[in-house]
């Protein structure tokens, strides 16, 4: 079943070439056109640093050139939805996040160069969670560090479970997702995979099947919630092309939230 025309594509296609980045079109060209997995990796790899992490803006509301642990995750993301690991990226990559990780299991944030440059607000925070997505994903990827692992799940027995109202509370479900050991681990996972329905009702301005924060969860709900879920998520497209995102104010996301749910649509088989 298709629910995007081939007109809302084409639309779509010319708002990501006009508004989006190198990345994002390269990324457009290999999934709805001629493109290749290399030249989406080439721009991938214009965010890395000689340490091997990711910086730079590849999250962009955070344009300071040291690497992040955000940044990091955006890349996997990317390496994630293309499905090419390929090692001149990540292992240098996996070096960083392991020489990165302290003793306490996390990565510190922010970076020193913060203040430096333009960045939201919210980036100055800590952002100590973020090395559960990171454990889910190289565990995803099929990496092995026991050392990594073991910190992180030290780091991990500390937190208190999240309620699903908090949209950013995903970290914790892709680390339960690929990183569940025990019977309590899988206890947790079913009972975040059983809320998932109040999270897409409370944030259906995020559309969360079809973002780069909640697509692990496509596979965990019924195939009629993805495709509900799927038709409100083409039905906030703009006559521009673009997605009505919920961050209206942050205009830089919109080409970016369009092409996250482009790319679900069409590895869902729905486009």
């Amino acid at each position: 079943m298709y629910v995007l025309s081939a007109e809302q594509i084409q639309a779509a296609k010319r708002f990501i070439f006009e508004n989006g980045r190198l990345l994002e079109r390269q990324l457009f060209e290999y999934f709805f056109g001629h493109g290749t997995r290399e030249a989406s990796m080439k721009a991938l790899m214009a965010y890395q640093n000689h340490d091997g992490g990711f910086g730079n803006g590849i999250e962009p509301d955070l344009l300071c050139p040291d690497s992040t642990a955000i940044g990091a995750e955006t890349a996997m993301y990317v390496m994630d939805i293309l499905d090419f690991y390929d090692p001149k990226v990540l292992r240098p990559l996996v070096n960083w996040i392991m020489e990165h990780q302290n003793q306490a299991g996390h990565i510190a944030h922010p970076p020193i160069g913060i203040y430096e440059y333009p960045c939201q607000p919210w980036w100055t925070n800590p952002d100590a969670d973020r090395v559960l997505s990171l454990a889910g994903l190289l565990r995803k990827f099929g990496v092995v560090n026991d050392v990594f692992y073991s910190k992180t799940r030290t780091y991990f027995q500390e937190l208190d479970m999240p309620i699903m109202d908090n949209y950013y509370c995903y970290p914790y479900f892709v680390y339960l997702k690929y990183c569940s050991d025990n019977e309590d681990d899988r206890v947790k996972f079913a009972s975040m995979v059983k809320q998932t329905g109040a999270l897409l009702d409370q944030h259906a301005d995020h559309f969360p099947l079809f973002s780069r924060a909640w697509y692990h969860a496509n596979d965990c709900v019924s195939n009629e919630t993805v495709v509900l879920e799927a038709r409100k998520f083409v039905a906030a497209m703009q006559e521009d092309g673009g997605l009505d995102g919920p961050y209206p104010e942050l205009k830089h996301w919109r080409p970016i939230f369009t092409l996250d749910g482009l790319i679900q649509l069409k590895r869902l088989g729905l486009l």
